[in-house]
């Protein structure tokens, strides 16, 4: 008869662990003691905002400073969250921020105390690493003590290993998927009608394959998208791309269980002597593993955080939140009314796709017609945009908004361009769509004779909003205006800067109609009476016009500004 039997544990062995695991337990220790001392921290960026720069699974190493840059990227605190972002401007002691994927600044200010400290280190990948390390330890935990379930059978233990291994890493990246990854920041239908504009991210360390597209780590791009699913929805479905070195090392580790499972071999024979020695290693396989799980948990529980991506005027969907760098005017005026419908009353492109209408791009199908067949130009001010046109207003030319009201509460906005002064309304109201037939007429912006944009209403007398004497914006360029009214005032914008401000609540009473590119002006540049320089029509181009039903705060005029030119 065999038997098999145990040799007594080795000692040695046991006593070169556990100082191991005593040096490791020192130095977790002692680097929680150095992150606390030097105001060091460690953070995970989860979200697309900082692009290529620092991509969803990055590692950000920060360390505070006594004095912060334009250009550095730094960790601040927000309502409870934590951002990082790269300072853009600098006002005394207050910065602003944005994510480079973001169009435009966040809508608030930094102030010093919140900066927990700026980007030491920024390694794309490693943030996978740290996140998935407690997890990790944990799954191998699990899967050594099933392996040790059987005793001492060798072929038992390491088939549980390899297979528990594959199953808690396999688990892990279908959790995490850092490998690939792509996530839909915004989209809107085609201007041609026959497919989907689809915003897209990478949010995978390798790269994609997005129709014809090859996104790396953190790269962006707008895809159409002309595949649809029988729900009726666009879908876009990408295809990992990464080069061949790499396609062969991710072969090899997917093969690397399989090959390992060759090597395992145990004898049925019985050593000389019917004893089968076992060494015990309990030290090396127990105390050290515990230990150096002791000194992950210590640096993930004590420096380590999860970095959230700020997006301005975002969307969100069912893995992330989306900012809008390269967001389009389109999506800037459309994203408002996707929030709250009531909030815009009508918006148009100025595509002029049609020679009689112009589709109302808000939802709320208030079509317009055009005063005669439209002329459209290559040259714009919302540079993302597609198609890239714009419609030339030729001292003739008038986009009737349907819908007869008395509006108190607006915001006006329009894209512009024009070389005439003085030149008639980029937008205005009055009471009757054609200008000749008009009694009343205010809520307007017009140019000056001396290029001076001029936003008025007539709350029983004449209110008058006119930029600085000097600055003459008939100067071929493109500007974007926005003029607002409520019971807080008038406000005007030009070009994302509030440039002035009235006390004026109201317009005079009476019913009207929007319009676009025309309306009387008679009265208003002298205020005394018509004059031979009153135009009734705009001379130039306009691209982008929306009224809307609420004010637009300073925040959104900014970034419907930058969403054009940024």
């Amino acid at each position: 008869m065999t038997d098999t039997l145990e040799a007594p544990p080795s000692r040695g062995r046991r006593g070169s662990a556990v100082p191991v695991a005593v040096v490791i337990a020192l130095l977790a220790v002692a680097i929680a003691t150095v992150l606390g001392a030097t105001g060091t921290r460690l953070f995970v960026v989860e979200t697309p905002s900082m692009a290529e720069a620092a991509p969803v699974g990055t590692l950000v190493v920060t360390e505070p400073r006594s004095h912060y840059d334009v250009g550095d990227v730094v960790t601040y605190t927000h309502d409870d969250r934590t951002i990082t972002h790269r300072i853009v401007e600098t006002d005394g002691d207050v910065f602003r921020t944005r994510g480079d994927l973001n169009g435009s600044a966040d809508p608030w200010d930094v102030r010093p105390d919140q900066i927990i400290g700026a980007a030491a280190l920024i390694a794309p990948g490693l943030g996978f690493v740290l996140k998935a390390a407690p997890w990790l330890l944990l799954g191998a935990a699990l899967v050594e003590a099933l392996a040790r379930a059987r005793g001492g059978r060798r072929a038992w233990a390491w088939s549980v290993r390899l297979t528990g291994w594959s199953v808690v890493i396999t688990a892990l990246t279908l959790w995490l998927r850092p490998w690939f990854n792509m996530v839909l920041l915004d989209f809107r239908a085609a201007d041609s009608g026959d497919g989907a504009l689809m915003h897209v991210v990478n949010t995978g360390i390798l790269p994609l394959l997005v129709d014809t597209t090859r996104l790396i780590s953190g790269e962006q791009a707008t895809v159409l998208s002309t595949h649809r699913i029988a729900s009726g929805a666009y879908s876009l479905t990408p295809v990992p791309d990464p080069d061949l070195p790499v396609r062969i090392l991710l072969v090899l580790l997917c093969l690397l269980p399989f090959l390992a499972s060759l090597l395992i071999r145990e004898s049925d024979v019985a050593p000389a002597g019917g004893v089968r020695v076992r060494v015990d290693r309990r030290a090396r396989t127990v105390i050290v593993p515990l230990a150096i799980a002791t000194l992950v948990a210590v640096i993930a529980l004590t420096g380590v955080g999860g970095s959230q991506a700020a997006l301005t005027a975002s969307i969100r969907n069912t893995s992330d939140t989306a900012g809008a760098m390269n967001q389009n005017c389109r999506f800037a005026v459309t994203s408002l009314a996707a929030a709250n419908p009531t909030d815009l009353y009508a918006a148009y492109a100025m595509s002029a796709t049609s020679t009689a209408s112009e589709t109302d791009i808000s939802g709320n199908g208030r079509t317009a017609t055009w005063r005669k067949t439209p002329t459209t130009s290559g040259s714009v001010g919302c540079r993302r945009d597609s198609p890239a046109t714009s419609v030339t207003f030729d001292g003739s030319q008038c986009l009737y908004v349907p819908g007869q009201l008395d509006p108190q509460t607006y915001s006006l906005e329009a894209w512009f361009s024009t070389t005439s002064a003085p030149s008639g309304k980029i937008v205005g109201f009055g009471t009757d769509p054609a200008p000749e037939n008009e009694n009343h007429w205010d809520r307007h912006i017009y140019l000056d004779a001396n290029g001076r944009i001029v936003y008025g209403n007539f709350p029983d007398a004449f209110a008058l909003i006119t930029t600085p004497a000097g600055r003459n914006y008939a100067d071929g360029a493109w500007h974007a205006v926005v003029a607002t009214l409520s019971s807080s005032g008038m406000r005007l914008y030009v070009d994302g800067a509030l440039v002035g401000t009235d006390g004026a609540t109201r317009g005079q009473w009476y019913d009207g109609y929007w319009k676009f590119g025309c309306g009387k002006t008679d009265f208003w540049t002298s205020q005394t009476g018509p004059a031979p320089s009153d135009p009734a029509f705009f001379t130039g181009s306009i691209q982008y016009g929306a009224i809307y039903d609420r004010v637009l705060t300073a925040a959104e005029v900014e970034d419907h500004w930058l969403a054009g030119t940024g």
